[in-house]
């Protein structure tokens, strides 16, 4: 889910537009689905003729202007410039996602304004706003930062950020593609035009798409030769950034269909798909589990002790990015009827594996693990125990993790995100299709939830 607000002074051209035809897309069946009063669809404008845009925009129009006249504030830029009172935020889905309907979009509209700071549901005299739909994909909030009561301006304080983090908690809630947080893995969002082109094609963003392909090679991968190599099985264009000695220094990928005007392929660098996809960071992966080797017998045996080193010695980053790096290799082995939800589950482990600092011995083992198992197909020729074991020990290290998480979100406001992404992922693994242990892991897991609350 993507957020994205500007700051205008004209609440009517806005309503023109949102209801209108559009430009850079066809609007369709434009109709008002949440206000500020709670009449919401009552505020829908009066049909005017025969065409869905042929619609009486001025009731509504006065109603937003009504706090603005009142306060002596223009209806237009004034000559000075500044931040207009008029607050724009457009909120899409992936193309992946599934279309909600309409009251959920409302509820997500309320939900979106009250944690940015825009609206308070016990003020009865806030800013006046509504939520406006005229695709399948994303809606448009309108609101006027003016005061009903005394004209006073308002001026939200960290709105993006916090549109963010409520973002990411919607996701959770739903099931929505999740986005990658501002501190974590920090993986580039998708821009406006590359979720419109997903639409329009009705496929994964391309960002997305490569991220999830580039982790699957560098997860499989020993060195630079073997990881282009997994790219260009994939079907992925790749480029190599080459320095005066013949050195490799870099690299881009890019999909074959995904084409400029030109006709060229659209290339996106590791760095920009992800931190951690650097050719650098890759390089200092590679190098820390060279040579090492895990056998499908150790595999819960690993995952006990990075579980044991969560609880004791809470080392929750240290362990993060090899506890990622399993979710994507039973992502990419996972069957096709599942495959999605893993890749969901993937997405998220990686959002919340930290920026800097490599792992630590049991991190690196999970990494072992994890190229293992990737290898070897994941749990194709398990029999039920060994699996069943396996997936408790994954739930259970995956609930201490969001349990450390939680912990220090009590003193450290700024990481409250990543305790409610660590809850949702460890809440995902434990529903997760494991062929022949789907039901031994959830009973784990519940048991693992139990021990974690009680301490």
């Amino acid at each position: 889910m993507i957020t994205k607000v500007v700051h205008g002074w004209r609440p009517a051209g806005l309503l023109a537009y949102l209801l209108g035809p559009g430009i850079a897309e066809v609007h369709r069946n434009p109709r008002v689905i949440a206000s500020w009063d709670g009449l919401d669809a009552g505020w829908q404008p009066a049909s005017t003729g025969p065409g869905e845009w042929d619609l009486e925009l001025g009731p509504l129009a006065d109603a937003l202007h009504q706090p603005v006249v009142a306060a002596g504030l223009p209806l237009r830029p004034p000559p000075e410039g500044g931040r207009g009172y008029v607050w724009h935020c457009s909120v899409r889905l992936a193309a992946a996602d599934a279309r909600l309907p309409d009251a959920q979009w409302a509820e997500i509209a309320r939900e979106l304004l009250r944690d940015a700071g825009i609206i308070d549901p016990t003020d009865g005299f806030g800013p006046r706003w509504v939520a406006v739909r005229h695709a399948e994909d994303h809606i448009h909030i309108a609101a006027v930062l003016v005061r009903q009561d005394n004209g006073a301006r308002i001026w939200p304080r960290n709105d993006f950020a916090r549109l963010r983090d409520s973002a990411r908690r919607i996701e959770a809630r739903l099931g929505l593609t999740p986005t990658g947080p501002a501190a974590g893995g920090g993986a580039s969002a998708p821009t406006r035009g590359e979720l419109a082109k997903a639409a329009r094609e009705e496929r994964l963003p391309v960002r997305a798409a490569l991220r999830a392909a580039v982790r699957r090679a560098a997860l499989g991968a020993d060195d630079v030769a073997s990881f282009v190599e997994r790219l260009e099985t994939a079907g992925l264009e790749v480029k190599l950034r080459r320095g005066p000695s013949g050195d490799v220094l870099g690299y881009s990928v890019g999909q074959p269909a995904d084409l400029l005007a030109s006709g060229d392929v659209v290339f996106y660098s590791g760095s920009k798909l992800a931190p951690d996809l650097s050719l650098p960071r890759l390089q200092r992966r590679w190098a820390s589990t060279a040579g090492l080797q895990s056998s499908r017998s150790s595999g819960t045996r690993v995952l006990t002790r990075a579980t044991r080193l969560v609880v004791v010695g809470h080392q929750v980053d240290a362990i993060q990015h090899g506890a990622a790096d399993l979710v994507t290799a039973l992502a990419s082995t996972a069957p096709a009827a599942d495959r999605q939800q893993w890749h969901q589950a993937a997405d998220l482990a990686h959002q919340l594996a930290p920026r800097t600092g490599g792992p630590s011995t049991a991190g690196t083992e999970l990494r072992v693990l994890a190229r293992s198992l990737m290898r070897h197909r994941g749990f194709a020729s398990w029999d039920e125990v060994g699996a069943a074991a396996f997936a408790a020990a994954m739930a259970h290290l995956f609930v201490e993790l969001a349990e450390l998480q939680q912990r220090r979100a009590q003193t450290r406001a700024e990481l409250a995100h990543r305790a409610r992404l660590a809850a949702d992922l460890a809440e995902r693994i434990a529903a997760l299709p494991i062929p022949q242990a789907r039901r031994a892991a959830n009973v784990q897991h519940e048991a693992a939830r139990t021990r974690a609350r009680a301490r």
